[in-house]
């Protein structure tokens, strides 16, 4: 479950991205035999609700939202839980989207709920668009005038997808990816045309190629630079993804888009320089902002997102989590767009919600699906002095160790998921990257 941790003794949920509890089964020892009931016991606490007040509202169903509303109920607490979301069937993996249901291994319709019936049930759901966060007098307003007052509240709103502001990007078939809406809009028109062309080389950009060649489909990536993932991952690794895409019938062009061409729907992307592509179906991929538009008193940072202290608080009664996050950590003030540190982050909110006092600190994970491969990036490096590699790119099992000043800041890796599952947790505490590159050679010894 990508890094989920229980606790064995109760089998309860420390670490998302499980959002449920490990099954008990009760047994009993009769003459040296151990007998295992194969009926699940029942939850020794059951899930809270019921109270009119106090009133908590989660604002958007993605990944922290649907960890917060977990932790909620599964603490017990008993007053009203309001989920606030503008998709009707949020919340959902948006994982998928990218992954599985592109390639065809997953109908739409098939994509998973985060949340079961037994969360889902004691939840309100409002769907509506919020206009506005009045912070002084805990409500928000929405689009059709209407309120909702809060006694407290964690704003996980999410990101949303960057429109390049260029001429031609609101053509028809120009698309942007986020939503299953966008999703099945997307697929449908690829499906009529069997080709498309990416703008910019993103996780979700390089996912969605991979994706798509699963079912043969054409595929062009349009990206200023020429080697993808090399800001994260350094030159060797962007080379290795580069190769890894080339090889598997992706064509790769390196240039910055002038225009895109067409009359009410797009035929073609203009380069600067002149160069003209066919294109028919456009994705851009050219990342995500903050989704914080109908905040206005509460300050906001350069890239648009919040503030927010050790316990990811931005003002009284008020939480942030997920993608408009930007909270303090050893290296700096750090904000995270992954899924794993997502849940993490509702969790801790939803624990500050309940006065439990409890400081966001996990280091950050994330994975991502190319060609049927899960890579694994653990830790954050903005920069680095030292790199090592150990194990074979082509192999498919190595692990990139980047240090500063003697320092591990971040690990890149694939098929060794057993040792990034320790690593993950031993980073918790400060370690060199001796130390790491040490405990990776005893593994592959």
């Amino acid at each position: 479950w990508h890094k989920a941790a229980f606790n064995l003794a109760s089998g309860k949920m420390c670490e998302p991205l499980a959002l449920a509890d490990l099954k008990q089964y009760p047994l009993r020892i009769e003459e040296g035999r151990v007998l295992v009931n194969p009926k699940a016991m029942s939850a020794a606490a059951p899930i809270g609700s019921g109270a009119a007040a106090p009133v908590y509202v989660v604002l958007g169903g993605g990944a922290a939202g649907s960890a917060a509303l977990w932790r909620l109920r599964h603490e017990g607490f008993k007053g009203r839980v309001i989920l606030v979301e503008r998709e009707a069937d949020a919340p959902y993996d948006r994982t998928a989207l990218t992954k599985f249901v592109p390639s065809g291994k997953m109908d739409i319709s098939e994509v998973p709920q985060l949340l079961k019936a037994d969360v889902m049930d004691h939840v309100e759901r409002l769907q509506a668009t919020v206009s506005r966060l009045d912070a002084q007098q805990q409500r928000l307003i929405f689009e059709d005038g209407e309120t909702l007052a809060f006694d407290k509240l964690l704003i996980a709103s999410g990101a949303t997808p960057v429109r390049p502001d260029l001429p031609g990007s609101d053509l028809d078939g120009v698309h942007l990816l986020r939503s299953k809406a966008q999703t099945d809009e997307l697929l449908q028109s690829v499906d009529a045309s069997h080709k498309i062309v990416i703008i910019g080389n993103s996780f979700i950009g390089t996912e969605l190629a991979s994706a798509l060649r699963n079912r043969d489909i054409d595929v062009t990536i349009i990206a200023r630079q020429a080697l993808a993932f090399a800001k994260q991952f350094g030159d060797q690794i962007g080379r290795y993804f580069y190769q890894l895409h080339e090889q598997n019938g992706v064509k790769w062009v390196q240039g910055e888009i002038e225009a895109l061409q067409g009359d009410q729907r797009v035929s073609g992307v203009q380069l600067k320089g002149g160069r003209l592509l066919d294109a028919t179906v456009v994705l851009f991929a050219t990342g995500v902002k903050p989704a914080t538009d109908f905040i206005h008193d509460l300050p906001l940072a350069e890239d648009g997102s919040l503030q927010a202290d050790e316990q990811l608080r931005v003002a009284d009664n008020i939480w942030v989590a997920g993608d408009i996050a930007t909270y303090p950590s050893a290296q700096g003030p750090l904000r995270i767009e992954h899924y794993r540190v997502a849940h993490q982050q509702g969790q801790t909110a939803a624990w500050n919600m309940l006065d439990q006092t409890v400081a966001f600190d996990r280091v950050p994970f994330f994975w991502t699906t190319q060609y049927g491969t899960r890579y694994e990036y653990l830790g954050h490096a903005a920069e680095w002095d030292d790199y090592q590699l150990i194990g074979s790119l082509e192999d498919k099992k190595f692990m990139a160790f980047y240090g500063q000043q003697g320092r591990l800041a971040a690990i890149c890796s694939c098929g060794m998921y057993t040792l990034t599952a320790e690593l993950v947790e031993r980073m918790q505490q400060p370690m060199t990257f001796a130390d790491a590159v040490a405990l990776c050679q005893e593994q592959i010894r």
